[in-house]
């Protein structure tokens, strides 16, 4: 299980509870993880999964904005720590275990 949280932003403190995977997007029918105010994510923004190894990957799904890692842009999916901030618009969220 785990929890993503939002580190900064519009909906500082906010949390989602994951087992697998999570969608993160500004629109509720296709994002589990749904941040409508930050004008910046798109409707469908990126994806955490956890692979069959145990490991967290963050995927960009084709986003107006991108979505950053360690301030670089991500341009493929990429393994991320536990704890690890990343930034979806002008959100920083992070992941933890629930």
């Amino acid at each position: 299980m785990y929890v993503l949280e939002v580190m900064s932003g519009p909906l500082d403190g906010k949390t989602w509870a994951f087992e697998r995977e999570i969608t993160i997007g500004r629109d509720d029918a296709v994002a589990t993880a749904c941040i409508t105010i930050d004008r910046y994510i798109s409707r469908k923004h990126a994806r955490l999964y956890e692979e069959p190894d145990g490991f967290l990957r963050l995927a960009d799904l084709a986003s107006r904005n991108g979505t950053r890692v360690a301030g670089r842009p991500l341009d493929a999916p990429e393994a991320i720590d536990v704890g690890q901030a990343f930034v979806v618009g002008r959100t920083t969220l992070r992941v933890l275990r629930g």
